[in-house]
């Protein structure tokens, strides 16, 4: 019984400081993961980052009422793609502009930047990219 004991506190010690140690970014509920290095992701907004480049992929949607009989018209983006490197312990914080109109969430749609919050206080803008972007990004890289 005393090994079963000690191994399930080693078992829940690794994984407190796996946790812990593990670089993660957590997105707010109008930018959805789909994808993270290559491998699908639905329904999540905070993931943990692997050591290195990583490949986030990104949707916005938001729904926008025009008046109170109005059911309301979402504003949809294609896959946005977010690159972050990561090395160490780091918590951010994914932050969009303020948006409360549907013209202002296409002008986000067609410039997406947002900024990365740390758990320290600070923070960067980062443009998300477009497919074609980032597919440009990767080409020239190969030259």
């Amino acid at each position: 019984m005393k090994t079963l004991i000690t191994i399930a506190a080693l078992s829940f010690a690794s994984l407190v400081s796996f946790s812990s140690s593990a670089a993660s970014v957590s997105f707010p509920d109008s930018l959805s993961v789909t994808g993270i290095n290559g491998e699908t992701k639905f329904g999540t907004h905070e993931i943990q980052l692997a050591e290195g480049k990583n490949l986030i992929e990104l949707k916005y949607h938001d729904i926008f009422e025009v008046n109170a009989d109005d059911s309301g018209a979402w504003v949809k983006s294609a896959p946005l793609y977010l690159i972050l490197s990561s090395n160490e312990q780091v918590q951010y914080q994914a932050i969009t502009p303020v948006i409360y109109t549907e013209e202002e969430a296409h002008d986000f749609i067609d410039n997406p930047v947002i900024t990365l919050k740390e758990t320290q206080g600070e923070s960067k803008d980062v443009t998300l990219l477009t497919h074609h972007q980032l597919m440009a990004q990767l080409l020239l890289a190969r030259e």
